[in-house]
C-alpha cells in the first residue's frame, strides 16, 4: 500500500481506541511524526540492502517508508509491553499487525548481546530510550560494546538518538561517526529532525583508530 493507504488504514485502527490511547499521539500527529522518519529514510544508506532490523519499532512508521524503498525483508522488535493486544500495546500491535512483517520482543541492555538468530544488511533504530531513559542517570551508554555486537549481525548501522544537547553524552570515540543534521546556511533543524545520529559502516568501526 501506499503512504496515503497506509496513513488512511491506521487512522481507522485509531478511531476504535481511545484518543489518549498509547501512540495515538503518533496518528493524530502524522505530519510531524512522519516527518521525522521520512529524514531518516532519507538519509539512509540503502546501497547494497536487502535486509533490515528495526530495533524499537513503534507504531512501524519507519517501517513501512523502508518498505517503499524497495526493501521487504524487514523484521521489528519492540518491547514486551508493546505486544500485549489489550492494554497498553494493542494500538500498536494492530498498527504493525498491518505491515505483516515478523515482529519480536527484544531488549538492548548495556553490556549485554541482543542474541539475534540471523544476519541483516542494516540495523536502524530512531528515538532511542535503551541508551538514555533505561540507564541510572549520569551513565554514559557503551556504545562500543553495542556497536561491535550489531556488527556481528549486520554491515550498517543507522541511529537517530534522543540526544539533542552538545553531544557530551557520547564518549569521544563516537565523533567520527556523529552526524549532525543542518541546513543550507549551516543553521541547525528544528524539531522533529534536530539530533545526533549515528551513521557508520561495518568496515569503518572495524577499521577506527582505538
Amino acid at each position: 500500500m501506499n503512504t496515503q493507504e497506509y496513513r488512511n488504514t491506521l487512522v481507522n485502527i485509531a478511531s476504535k481506541h481511545w484518543k489518549k490511547a498509547p501512540g495515538a499521539k503518533y496518528i493524530h500527529k502524522w505530519d510531524l511524526y512522519m516527518l521525522e522518519k521520512q529524514f531518516c529514510v532519507d538519509n539512509m544508506n540503502f546501497d547494497g540492502v536487502d535486509s533490515i532490523l528495526e530495533i524499537g519499532c513503534g507504531m512501524g512508521m519507519l517501517a513501512h517508508l523502508m518498505q517503499q524503498k524497495g526493501v521487504n525483508d524487514i523484521e521489528l522488535t519492540d518491547v514486551d509491553e508493546f505486544f500485549d493486544g489489550k492494554d497498553k500495546g494493542a494500538l500498536y500491535k494492530e498498527c504493525c499487525d498491518v505491515l505483516g512483517f515478523k515482529r519480536f520482543i527484544m531488549y538492548v541492555n548495556m553490556n549485554e548481546p541482543m542474541k539475534l538468530d540471523r544476519q541483516y544488511d542494516m540495523i536502524v533504530a530512531t528515538r532511542t530510550v535503551f541508551d538514555r531513559e533505561c540507564l541510572v542517570p549520569g551513565t554514559i551508554f557503551n556504545y562500543e560494546y553495542w556497536l561491535d555486537d550489531c556488527f556481528k549481525y549486520c554491515k550498517r548501522v543507522f541511529v537517530k538518538t534522543n540526544f539533542a544537547g552538545g553531544g557530551k553524552s557520547f564518549p569521544d570515540y563516537m565523533r567520527p561517526y556523529l552526524w549532525w543534521p543542518t541546513g543550507p546556511e549551516g543553521e541547525s533543524l528544528g524539531k522533529p529532525r534536530r539530533g545526533w545520529y549515528i551513521r557508520v559502516d561495518k568496515d569503518e568501526w572495524e577499521n577506527r583508530n582505538k
